[in-house]
């Protein structure tokens, strides 16, 4: 049990609680507060993902609906990119589906593929 203060209305109440876990919103609003107020207005779920080509590798940056949508996105990623698997990652029927999954590109950075300087 964690007590917080709430910054609207100043009652304490329990940050682990089941009721602030289906509230969400921001860490010092109480779940009475964050529905008074129209909903979760805490910032939106983002993720970092990068491509296994070289030194310097393509990062993008996508924004997900819910917490749950960005987990599996990310462990469908990790799975698909050979995270942790050395060269097996692309052997094998193990790669994950990642079709339906709701997203958001928010920002690109492509690698530079000439980064040893070469013509």
């Amino acid at each position: 049990m964690k007590l917080m203060t709430c910054k609207w209305c100043e009652y304490s109440f329990d940050l682990h609680s089941q009721e602030k876990k289906n509230a969400e919103g921001y860490a010092n609003e109480c779940p009475d507060c964050v529905d008074e107020r129209g909903g979760d207005q805490s910032a939106p779920r983002y993720l970092g993902v990068a491509a296994g080509n070289g030194k310097m590798s393509d990062i993008t940056i996508l924004q997900f609906e819910s917490e749950e949508q960005r987990e599996m996105y990310a462990k469908a990623h990790r799975n698909n990119s050979g995270y942790n698997k050395g060269k097996s990652c692309q052997l094998g029927g193990h790669l994950t589906s990642m079709s339906g999954m709701k997203f958001q590109k928010v920002a690109e950075n492509f690698a530079n593929d000439n980064h040893k300087g070469k013509g």
